[in-house]
């Protein structure tokens, strides 16, 4: 009896450390594919916003001797309303996504989920049904976020267009 007893409890022993090496295997590949999607969002990110607004500043450059006073305040106008929304998307973003990555990194860091594969996926099932409910709101905000920028990029875009279409018919 003894030694069946013994040998249980190496079994157990055995399949605990094997429960806590699979969470850890977990752990440590979430960690790293959050990582690589933040990365990957961020660089995505900079050059979109780098890539259409330098365009227009080229097209301000290439229309600027073509625009009378108000159309040049008017196109700045649109152009920095455009500017301060995405901005302030982004910046609420980051803010978004840093305090879901930090939430997801505190399951994947506790010392009880890292030994426990059941605990570790229903803890992640759970934070991921609850960050589901709050992107329905995150994503009517793009949505506004991105009409408000995109109209009034375009509002900008169509002033230089409207005065460079109106020295071209005047020279």
């Amino acid at each position: 009896m003894l030694q069946q007893d013994t040998i249980q409890e190496f079994l157990k022993a055995q399949a605990n450390r094997e429960q806590a090496r699979v969470a850890a295997e977990i752990s440590d590949t979430q960690i790293k594919v959050i990582t690589a999607t933040f990365d990957k969002s961020v660089a995505y990110t900079n050059l979109m916003l780098v890539g259409g607004y330098a365009g227009f500043f080229g097209l301000w450059q290439l229309t600027k001797e073509y625009l009378s006073k108000p159309q040049a305040l008017w196109a700045a106008l649109l152009v920095l309303i455009s500017l301060v929304s995405f901005i302030l998307f982004e910046v609420i973003k980051m803010v978004h996504i840093s305090r879901a990555i930090q939430k997801q990194a505190g399951i994947l860091n506790s010392p009880a989920t890292r030994s426990d594969p059941q605990l570790l996926i229903k803890q992640l099932n759970e934070l991921q049904a609850i960050q589901e409910r709050g992107s329905i709101r995150f994503m009517i905000f793009w949505a506004v976020t991105v009409a408000v920028a995109l109209s009034t990029a375009l509002g900008g875009a169509g002033v230089l267009c409207f005065a460079f279409i109106g020295g071209l018919l005047r020279s």
